[in-house]
């Protein structure tokens, strides 16, 4: 059968029914077109949705695929996953013909050549629906292919200057991810709230006795500007470092580069903001830590609510507004 004809919604191969990490057995959602043999892979996950600020995780994710031209062998069945009313599909051109799109999970795998040990990027939305069963999926995949280990990707909006690299937090409960990603002893989570699906499959990987850490980036919470380059970057160079994929990332340099210019310009055309903006710097600098999260959570990080961002930066901006009226 050719795929192509079919967009995304391509007749399933459907995985061996297996039961993994305790989830009923459940594995129709997952269809795997190729399989690929890999050594003892490791799996890294970013989802798009509320633990995607500025989309800097899985602009990641992208960038990997693109540069590594990581080649698609498995995906899940959106029709259980997802309210289309919400996450509708889209449809596009190709040499002429309308093609739908729909909300997309695939697994793309790559050789690492100089490496002991693969990696698999799974590139997902995160889903309206039947969690549990998405969750299944996934691990079904993880045991299918040996995965050895999971690191999921995420960012959040938090107090950052936007003149400053982009920071990386993270939190391991596994001694040697925690040394291959540079993260310190102290980096296990102690969070507890709301998390998003790579906390549920953080849990799952766990529970399955599989290795697991989670990285997240910070990025300026005044700036809605989506794709952020710079989140995305530093997210590759803790990757790149940890597990020596030798990734060049010269040409996401330039883009970030780019973008600050862009947003600095921005900035500059509002008194107020870059004013803000300037005292953001100023406390980084100063070595104040605020634009961390207070505590380790089990996602290093979670998404602060938007309508308490707003509230915040109204705030400021009127606290301004009043110190100015009392100085005259």
């Amino acid at each position: 059968v050719d795929r192509r004809s079919f967009g995304s919604r391509a007749p399933p191969v459907v995985c061996p029914r297996r039961c993994v990490s305790g989830y009923a057995e459940r594995m129709d959602e997952l269809q795997i077109t190729e399989r690929p043999t890999l050594r003892r892979p490791i799996l890294i996950v970013a989802s798009a949705g509320w633990a995607d600020a500025g989309e800097s995780a899985t602009m990641a994710l992208r960038f990997m695929v693109r540069r590594w031209k990581a080649e698609v062998f498995a995906e899940l069945d959106p029709e259980p996953f997802y309210d289309f009313t919400q996450a509708r599909p889209r449809v596009r051109l190709q040499q002429g013909e309308r093609v739908l799109e729909w909300p997309q999970n695939q697994f793309a795998a790559h050789r690492v050549e100089d490496g002991d040990r693969d990696v698999i990027l799974f590139q997902g939305t995160e889903p309206h629906l039947a969690w549990h069963a998405y969750t299944q999926a996934v691990m079904g995949l993880c045991d299918e292919f040996g995965v050895s280990a999971m690191i999921t990707l995420g960012a959040f909006r938090a107090e950052v200057s936007h003149a400053r690299p982009a920071r990386v937090t993270g939190s391991s409960a596994d001694p040697v991810l925690r040394e291959q990603m540079g993260l310190t002893d102290a980096s296990v989570s102690r969070y507890q709230g709301p998390t998003g699906i790579t906390g549920v499959l953080d849990q799952a990987a766990r529970d399955a006795e599989i290795a697991t850490a989670s990285l997240w980036t910070s990025v300026p919470l005044y700036i809605e500007a989506a794709p952020n380059p710079k989140g995305a970057l530093a997210l590759l160079e803790r990757l790149n470092s940890g597990f020596g994929l030798g990734l060049t990332l010269h040409d996401l340099e330039v883009f970030g580069a780019r973008f600050d210019a862009q947003v600095a310009a921005a900035v500059a055309q509002n008194p107020e903001m870059a004013d803000y903006a300037r005292r953001l710097e100023e406390r980084e600098q100063e070595g104040d830590t605020a634009g961390e999260p207070q505590s380790q959570p089990e996602d290093a990080g979670e998404p602060l609510d938007p309508k308490a961002m707003v509230d915040d930066i109204e705030r400021f901006l009127r606290e301004q507004r009043e110190e100015r009226e009392e100085e005259r």
